[in-house]
């Protein structure tokens, strides 16, 4: 009887609520992109619609935990980043004893650990197999398909110069949504994608993305696109024993070339910002690239004067403006460096080197859809860590720590498959603990 009604326990299905987790922590992360859109505005008047979603994918997260008596199954690799995350909190906390913003420098840390703090937890406790990272990364092109396409809808001008918005974002928002949907829908969801009716519709939001991407004008996430789709190219090469190349890089590889080539002879006609800002940049340097460098040389300065602890976060603005407003070095480890010095660049650092070892140093033992997840997690976590450098304050880019959360836990999104208990860590009663191995035991 025991046996039965514990394996009934672990076919259990999944419910509508838990499916649409997903989604909602979707919704919550790019919540930044789109809640200022006219659109949404009765939500948006009410209440903030990024506190909306990160209160209902959380109470999803709650209502899977009763089922499962508060059972979390957490990989040991996400375990060692959140404990580092911790004391990245830890020295933004501390760091308030000794700075002189006391509005932006307390708004950053509250942020950090509600917002920031949610999209990195929410997706180790949300995203644990194979399934839930289908679904995310689902929600991830679908939002993205969406601002391209009410991109491309305002977009009339061609040939003439000017920053493309969608649903009430910037420019950079926009190029970093329809990056990242494109090298979402390339380097994971096409992979997997077995029916051939659906590619031809796959390939057309890639387009759709990839358009979008370059007509908005931001530098900084088309050169992480680039950047990361040669990454792809490179993690898809298997030197060992002979070299080999996936087929389906390959055929991307292709896609590429044929996108360049057309970037390269009717680039100032289909994109004319990103092309006229590039050319800009390599000749006359422009103000925005030289407010940039100004600010980053103000933060080497700023963290040689207190190479340790740091001057204390928010303390940038106060120093470089003389006002306590949002203002950053638009680099995040520039900006970790001035405010909380050596401890908390060498913490984020950790964390980075951590999340992405292991599975760079198991990637030549994997095959099939376990290599696929590691390349697109690797890729995608190197995208947002590249946008990081360029753009952005640390909460700006919370989307990195999602990635580097996701990287840490890439053993559990093989198909099937869980970890071993040699490798995971278990949270809950002993009750339930023990009905888990007993299932897992039995499905052995």
């Amino acid at each position: 009887m025991r046996k039965g009604r514990e394996l009934s326990v672990s076919r259990q299905p999944v419910s509508f609520i838990e499916k649409i987790a997903e989604w909602l922590f979707a919704l919550f992360l790019f919540a930044g992109y789109y809640k200022a859109d006219r659109r949404v505005a009765f939500i948006q008047n009410h209440i903030d619609i990024t506190i909306l979603f990160l209160i209902l994918s959380f109470c999803v997260l709650f209502y899977r935990m009763l089922k499962t008596k508060f059972a979390l199954r957490t990989p040991i690799g996400f375990n060692k980043v959140a404990v580092l995350f911790i004391l990245l909190i830890l020295s933004l906390v501390g760091s308030l004893l000794y700075t002189d913003s006391r509005q932006y420098g307390y708004d950053k840390v509250f942020r950090f650990i509600f917002i920031t703090g949610w999209a990195f937890f929410g997706a180790g406790l949300l995203i644990t197999d194979f399934h839930s990272l289908k679904r995310f990364s689902w929600a991830t092109v679908v939002i993205s398909t969406l601002m391209a396409i009410d991109a491309l809808a305002n977009y009339q001008a061609i040939g003439r110069v000017g920053f493309i918005t969608a649903l009430g974002s910037n420019y950079i928002a926009l190029a970093r949504a329809c990056g990242l949907g494109f090298l979402v829908t390339v380097a994971f969801i096409l992979p997997i994608k077995k029916s051939p009716l659906m590619n031809p519709i796959l390939w057309i939001m890639a387009v759709l993305q990839l358009w979008a991407a370059l007509i908005a004008g931001a530098r900084g996430p088309v050169l992480a696109l680039i950047l990361s789709l040669a990454l792809f190219l490179i993690l898809s090469v298997n030197g060992r024993p002979f070299i080999r190349i996936d087929r389906y890089a390959i055929r991307l590889g292709v896609v590429i070339l044929c996108a360049l080539i057309i970037l390269g002879v009717g680039g100032e006609e289909l994109f004319p910002t990103l092309m006229f800002r590039t050319q800009v940049l390599l000749t006359e340097v422009g103000s925005s690239a030289l407010t940039r460098i100004s600010f980053n040389r103000e933060a080497l300065e700023l963290w040689a004067r207190s190479p340790i602890w740091g001057h204390g976060v928010g303390q940038f603005s106060v120093a470089v403006a003389g006002l306590d407003i949002r203002e950053y070095p638009h680099n995040i480890i520039l900006e970790l460096g001035a405010e909380t010095g050596l401890i908390g660049t060498l913490i984020f650092l950790a964390m980075i080197l951590t999340a992405f070892a292991i599975p760079i140093i198991t990637r030549g033992k994997q095959k099939g859809l376990a290599k696929v997840v590691t390349r697109y997690l690797l890729v995608a976590g190197f995208f947002a860590f590249v946008n990081s450098m360029v753009s952005g304050d640390i909460n700006d880019n919370r989307m990195l720590f999602t990635w580097i959360a996701l990287i840490a836990t890439v053993h559990m999104f093989q198909r099937g498959k869980t970890e071993s208990s040699s490798n995971s860590f278990d949270i809950g009663t002993s009750k339930s603990k023990e009905l888990l191995g007993e299932i897992q035991e039995e499905e052995r």
